[in-house]
């Protein structure tokens, strides 16, 4: 996949953030930022706070920072989730990264090193393709269809570039992680579509490329970013299913954790 450049935008969105003032409740402990989607935001779980992916794996990489002396000497590792619940990756570019750039701009600008972000992880892309596919094509992978994927893929990549670009250019010693996607659609009153999911996420057949494709060729480009794998390690059991196509239950939520965790760590 051709290089993605970013290098305008990055410089752009950094520059404009180097004058955000420190952030003036900014704790004591390295610093975890979380962007995306719903599923990000915790949308499935039964308490956001606690089951949900992002801040289960929020505990599980707090021991990652700790010095000798055991548990009691860990730092804490905040948390700043900017995820919200239906965002796209427009969204993401215009409200999201902003702000989390801003915030590890201040981090790194301050006379602390102990605050600075360490761990940036993102989900969003499902919602580009949801809804506009389902509308779509729902009778089949026509012409019209296609051309639809398409031009969501475009901008898409365009998008995911610019993201993960700014983010790697801002926090160049962060570990920086994104995840692919699963298949809901089984589980849930679109199980039909199911097939047509699976196509676009992982291509195949009349589709070239799968959403999944983009995620890891835009990763491999920038550089720098893990991409976490998460296609494939949900079971039907594992989504709230029913009524609702898109999210994880506690247990799916759980899985996605692990497999960040296994891979950022």
């Amino acid at each position: 996949m051709r290089r993605i450049t970013t290098t305008l935008a990055v410089a752009l969105l950094v520059t404009a953030s180097i004058t955000t003032p420190a952030l003036a409740d900014a704790p004591d402990g390295p610093v975890h930022i979380a962007l995306g989607d719903s599923i990000a935001a915790g949308s499935g779980a039964n308490n956001h706070d606690r089951t949900a992916y992002v801040p289960r794996l929020n505990r599980w990489l707090r021991p990652v920072d700790c010095v000798e002396g055991g548990p009691a000497a860990c730092p804490h590792l905040q948390l700043s989730d900017y995820a919200v619940g239906g965002a796209v990756s427009d969204d993401l570019v215009a409200d999201q990264l902003p702000a989390a750039v801003a915030e590890i701009v201040a981090r790194g600008g301050d006379a602390d090193p102990g605050n600075d972000v360490v761990y940036v992880t993102v989900t969003i892309g499902g919602n580009d393709l949801f809804r506009p596919v389902i509308e779509v094509c729902g009778a089949g992978v026509t012409d019209e269809c296609k051309n639809t994927i398409g031009a969501l893929f475009v901008n898409y990549q365009q998008n995911l570039g610019l993201i993960l670009g700014t983010l790697r250019a801002a926090a160049p010693n962060a570990e920086i992680a994104i995840m692919t996607y699963d298949n809901p659609l089984g589980s849930c009153v679109l199980a039909d579509l199911a097939p047509l999911a699976d196509l676009v996420l992982e291509g195949g057949g009349p589709l070239a490329l799968g959403l999944n494709d983009i995620i890891r060729g835009v990763a491999d480009a920038v550089g720098g970013v893990t991409v976490v794998d998460i296609y494939g390690t949900l079971s039907l059991t594992d989504f709230v299913g029913g009524d609702d196509c898109l999210h994880p239950d506690d247990s799916g939520h759980r899985k996605i954790a692990r497999a960040y965790l296994e891979a950022m760590t």
